[in-house]
């Protein structure tokens, strides 16, 4: 064999080559590497077909040519149809199914619930400087979700350096904007929750409010300590919510605009006019989120409270509900992981949740007929390992010396009531009175606002007025499956492996296979 033969196949393997790590650069946007060889495949094509000139004359004026086309032609029409095939597919039966154990790769229920229920466009952009970073990733890959459940959804990454339109604006890097025509939400952290929050504001005509009463020692929206409420405060203004503190002490009464009384750990008496308020704004179907804590007398100082509760189907005692099995080493107390009962605000919670410091809370056995009263959570442990203790000693303190029978309440105890006045036909007003009533007021503290607690309460909150859309979300806890993660310059390399190099092995060993035979050689 000359050296004509034996140069020739060696630049059009060197072409091959070249040709398949200039396709790699492309999608690696590796740009000094791909315009090196892009210049090289050429060249060694050039002098390939230099070489090989007579056999690509008579190449094209063979039969093999003749054969050759009709195959192609054949193989172009067969990957027509296909492709046709697959764009129809793709636009009427756009499925996905996530395989992934905690359901990483798929929104929740209630956010494809509102996502369904959009009427107009809302335009998503990521503003990210450098879109092959993690955090573009990570993001991109959130909203593209977003995106499949809904037609007014569209998504969009930009970088806010070099976009001409945002030379004026203030966003910072790692800003996600959702906007419409007239209004615009900004998220800078990549979570279900913020995104479905953000999409909340922007269709709903108004901020709902919230008042939470003061001037009683009451646990306080802008407290940031352990015994504050700011985790709440948070959460609630994350669901489209306005937090705002009330005092009935110098008010003549509840504001109009309040769609929702909350009243979480009051340490002393409300006086019998804010009393009365309250029972006048409840008449008018008003909403209120009642969270009390034992009484640390025998004397109840929210006795008032309690009584306008009776009206209302609800029995309050004055007792410390103790379960012997599960104790809070933190405020040294019993802690009752309490049995949930069936009620749309229960029906998603979370196995592990705890009620550190209660007082029971009961349906009265026969409230007015226009009431629906309904227990939400119940001890589990038995008879004299859980019960509500009553029993005080002089000093009002309780006494501690386990059940007693006829003085103490039995097991199972109640922890929550949940109740609603019947709308009568005859009114104008569709909105029913609805009140919840928890007998511990620690679930809303900070200190004890993780997860389970944070969606117990945003879920009530949003039963009580009437925000069915949306549940509160909670996202799968990744940390229980984690993963050693690549560097970028790993990825890349499995990625050339996967999509080029073993591809371009399996090729260049059907090459010469083909070459020895055309040859006459054997393997």
């Amino acid at each position: 064999m000359n050296r004509k033969n034996l140069t020739g196949p060696l630049f059009g393997f060197l072409s091959l080559i070249f040709c398949f790590v200039t396709i790699a650069c492309f999608f690696l946007k590796a740009w000094v590497i791909f315009w090196i060889c892009l210049i090289l495949f050429i060249t060694a094509l050039a002098i390939f077909s230099v070489l090989h000139y007579k056999e690509f004359v008579n190449f094209f004026v063979s039969r093999q040519l003749r054969y050759g086309t009709n195959v192609a032609l054949s193989i172009i029409g067969v990957l027509g149809i296909a492709v046709f095939v697959n764009i129809i597919v793709a636009q009427r039966l756009d499925k996905s199914i996530d395989l992934t154990n905690l359901g990483h790769n798929s929104l929740s229920e209630q956010t494809r619930k509102i996502l369904k229920s959009l009427d107009k466009e809302i335009e998503v952009i990521a503003f990210y400087s450098d879109e092959t970073s993690q955090f573009a990733i990570h993001a991109m890959n959130k909203l593209e979700l977003f995106q499949r459940e809904s037609k007014f959804i569209n998504v969009s990454l930009k970088n806010p350096y070099l976009d001409a339109e945002l030379v004026d604006s203030r966003l910072r890097d790692g800003t996600i904007v959702f906007r419409t025509k007239d209004r615009q939400e900004e998220v800078t952290i990549v979570s279900e929750q913020k995104f479905t929050s953000a999409i909340l504001k922007l269709i709903q005509d108004k901020t709902k409010k919230i008042y939470f009463l003061v001037g009683h020692g009451e646990y306080e929206i802008d407290d940031l300590t352990n015994s504050g409420l700011s985790k709440f405060k948070t959460a609630l203004e994350d669901h489209n919510y306005e937090p705002i503190p009330l005092s009935l002490l110098t008010e003549p009464d509840i504001p109009t605009d309040c769609d929702l009384l909350a009243i979480v750990g009051p340490t002393s008496t409300l006086s019998a006019n804010e009393i009365g308020i309250i029972s006048k704004y409840l008449d008018r179907n008003g909403k209120l989120l009642l969270l009390f804590h034992p009484s640390d007398t025998a004397e109840d100082v929210n006795q008032r409270l309690v009584q306008l509760m009776k009206k209302w189907g609800v029995s309050i005692g004055n007792d410390l509900v103790l379960d012997m099995v599960v104790y809070d080493v933190h405020r040294s107390t019993s802690a009752p992981f309490p049995r949930f009962e069936l009620h749309e605000i229960t029906r998603q919670l979370p196995s592990y949740l705890a009620f550190p410091k209660t007082r029971s809370v009961t349906p009265i056995e026969s409230p007015k007929t226009d009431l629906t009263v309904k227990s939400l959570a119940k001890t589990v442990s038995p008879l004299g390992v859980s019960w509500g203790e009553v029993e005080r000693t002089s000093d009002g303190k309780f006494s501690g010396n386990g059940y007693t029978e006829g003085v103490d309440l039995p097991a199972p105890v109640s922890l929550a009531v949940a109740v609603e006045k019947h709308i009568s036909m005859n009114t104008n007003n569709m909105s029913p009175t609805r009140i919840v009533v928890f007998g511990c007021s620690n679930i809303a503290m900070n200190f004890y606002f993780q997860t389970a607690n944070r969606y117990l309460l945003l879920t009530t909150v949003n039963w009580i007025t009437e925000e069915g859309d949306l549940i509160a979300i909670i996202e799968p806890d990744l940390s229980k499956q984690m993963l050693r993660s690549m560097t970028s310059q790993q990825a890349g390399v499995v990625q050339i492996t996967a999509i080029f190099l073993i591809p371009l092995v399996v090729f260049i060993a059907g090459l010469v296979v083909w070459w020895n035979r055309r040859e006459g050689g054997t393997i």
